[in-house]
């Protein structure tokens, strides 16, 4: 919760005043033992200005054990503020008499004071304090019979409460303009604050389309991949039913064997498909690419390619949240299994080795490449080489988003009619855990 900005002024305003306290007792120190300004009774007055600078810090002290026990109440805090603000004016008055009378140079801190009370103070309450300050330091002047005696001391003293009005109107005016903007930024901020939400939100979604895309890209295949399992496990109970007498462990194992295939195959379409934000953790690359060559394996476009792969040695550990770098592997197989569709030759290499402190995986296709004129487009969002229909034009963005957020980048190299690679890179997991 943010603290309500006049408290927060208040405790600024007492945090200046210990300052003001103890710079009004070194002042009076000064004066006695080397300035000299006052010539008779200099010594009394001194010791007069030293006990106003202790008044000030003894009602400091109070006034800061009020604010902490404070309930920030709008009228609570009016309160406060005129009790800050006219204790400050009877101290200043007091210096003013006891240093000079009308040209004493403690009238120009009632400029600083009109400042302080147009920030704590509403704007007809900021004029009232200016007012009672005048009013102050004429009944005083009277009081102590130091009253000015010319026309031009009477002048300089109205010129003196001009001054502190006009400060206050211009305070005012810096105030409400410095509140306004505040509050427009205020509005823009929260403006941003919803559209970002509202961004991650459609990020989401997207991710969550592209695997949806894949999934359906792969269904046909999955279906296949349980239809086999589900002839076999017809077959066994048809058996079982003709023949009862005939029942053997061996068909048993034989049941469950194909009930885990099948639940194998679901669990891999649930991890997938199922939105998740894990945090990272430390793999090893092949697995990962191993996992999402599993998941494709039902996929028909794969087995009329001939798959090479080429593990890191040693194995290449990466701190990741693996399920992305899943997503982005399978849609980087995805895209190469179009690029090959049409071709004699289709050679699927990935291919994993370790560069300084990157982790590079390769995925490189025999497809009919990229042109150089649409390169440097394939990761906007919604840009896609593929016909009309059979692409979002989102997954190489997604994708690169995703890498982009465990810290690595991808990049593209290609041949037009001889393929394409595209390289992951990962920060291995000791370097991560270095520039961490």
């Amino acid at each position: 919760m943010l603290a309500n900005p006049l408290l927060v002024q208040l405790r600024w305003f007492i945090s200046l005043r210990w300052v003001a306290g103890l710079a009004v007792v070194a002042v009076a120190l000064l004066d006695r033992f080397w300035l000299h300004w006052y010539q008779v009774d200099g010594s009394v007055v001194d010791a007069w200005i030293v006990g106003v600078g202790g008044a000030i810090l003894v009602y400091n002290a109070l006034l800061r054990v009020w604010v902490r026990r404070l309930i920030a109440h709008p009228r609570h805090l009016i309160v406060l503020s005129w009790t800050q603000i006219l204790l400050d004016l009877a101290c200043l008055t007091v210096l003013v008499l006891w240093a000079g009378g009308p040209v004493s140079p403690f009238l120009l801190f009632f400029v600083f004071h009109m400042v302080f009370t147009s920030l704590l103070l509403p704007q007809r309450m900021a004029y009232g304090g200016a007012l009672v300050a005048i009013i102050m330091v004429v009944c005083g002047l009277w009081l102590y019979g130091t009253l000015p005696g010319s026309r031009q001391s009477w002048l300089m003293l109205a010129g003196w409460g001009i001054t502190l009005l006009l400060t206050v109107y211009l305070a005012n005016h810096i105030t409400r303009s410095i509140q306004r903007q505040w509050r427009r930024l205020a509005r823009q901020n929260s403006r941003i604050r919803r559209m970002s939400r509202r961004l991650r939100l459609q990020q989401q979604a997207m991710i969550q389309g592209e695997k949806m895309a894949a999934l359906g890209q792969m269904a046909a295949g999955v279906a296949h991949e349980i239809s086999n399992p589900l002839a076999g496990m017809d077959s066994l109970l048809q058996l079982i039913q003709r023949h009862p007498e005939r029942q053997s462990p061996d068909q048993v194992s034989k049941l469950r064997e194909q009930i885990e295939r099948i639940k194998t195959i679901i669990r891999q379409m649930h991890t997938f498909s199922h939105p998740s934000q894990t945090e990272g953790r430390t793999v090893v690359a092949d697995e990962l690419i191993d996992d999402a060559l599993r998941m494709l394996q039902f996929d028909r476009r794969l087995k009329r390619v001939e798959v090479r792969r080429e593990p890191a040695q040693p194995p290449c550990r990466i701190h990741v949240q693996p399920e992305a770098v899943h997503q982005v592997l399978v849609n980087l197989v995805i895209n190469a299994l179009d690029a090959m569709e049409d071709r004699q030759t289709r050679i699927l290499t990935v291919r994993t080795r370790r560069d300084g402190r990157w982790c590079l995986i390769d995925i490189i296709d025999t497809g009919h490449g990229i042109p150089d004129s649409q390169r440097n487009r394939l990761f906007e969002p919604f840009f896609t080489t593929k016909p009309v229909g059979k692409g979002t034009g989102l997954g190489l963005a997604i994708s690169y988003g995703l890498v982009s957020k465990q810290g690595g980048r991808i990049e593209v190299q290609s041949q037009p009619e001889t393929g394409t690679t595209f390289t992951v890179y990962l920060p291995v997991a000791d370097a991560a855990a270095s520039a961490k």
